[in-house]
């Protein structure tokens, strides 16, 4: 009788534990807290229901399961409320995390508002004409030069030109708007 437990609760770990893993991660646990909660989880669920769960369908168990593994996390997340990492490899941690972000901060910023800017300009090159289109995805948004756009679009440079010239006095009326 012991050693067919001992295979059941084998099985139900390997058959559970991804399962377990996914969630507590999505729970957002740190990754080397997670495999001590998915032991806490086993073990608790084995004094809970170790006799009655041989008899339970997969739901009964998964749903106990679960309900163990929210359990762990709420534990583990009062714990550390309780008790902040005051330590110094964490204070030193944090440091550097604050450092680095200072340093890509205005990096990133300047990367979103260029982005948003490029957005608002396709969609507004996006209600030109096709032959001034071209020329504005060219020039404007691939910013290549002139010479470069009328040889791939072969046109002649005063025609690039004279495109992207409307095609700048059609995102200044629509920039109005």
């Amino acid at each position: 009788m012991q050693q067919e437990q001992r295979e059941l609760l084998q099985a139900l770990y390997r058959e559970h534990v991804e399962t377990i893993r996914f969630v507590a991660l999505s729970k957002g646990l740190p990754p080397e807290e997670i495999d001590d909660v998915i032991q806490d989880t086993f073990c608790n669920f084995i004094d809970a229901y170790e006799r009655e769960f041989a008899q339970w369908n997969e739901k009964q168990i998964k749903s106990a399961l679960m309900r163990i593994l929210y359990n762990r996390c709420a534990d583990y997340y009062r714990e550390k409320q309780r008790h902040p990492d005051t330590s110094i490899e964490n204070c030193a941690q944090e440091d550097e995390y604050r450092i680095v972000m200072e340093m890509i901060a205005p990096d990133v910023e300047e990367q979103v508002e260029k982005k948003e800017y490029l957005l608002r300009l396709r969609e507004c090159i996006c209600m030109m004409t096709p032959a001034i289109r071209d020329v504005a995805v060219l020039c404007l948004i691939e910013e290549r030069p002139v010479e470069e756009a009328s040889r791939i679009l072969r046109i002649s440079a005063a025609t690039c030109r004279m495109r992207l010239c409307r095609a700048r006095r059609r995102l200044l009326e629509m920039a109005a708007v």
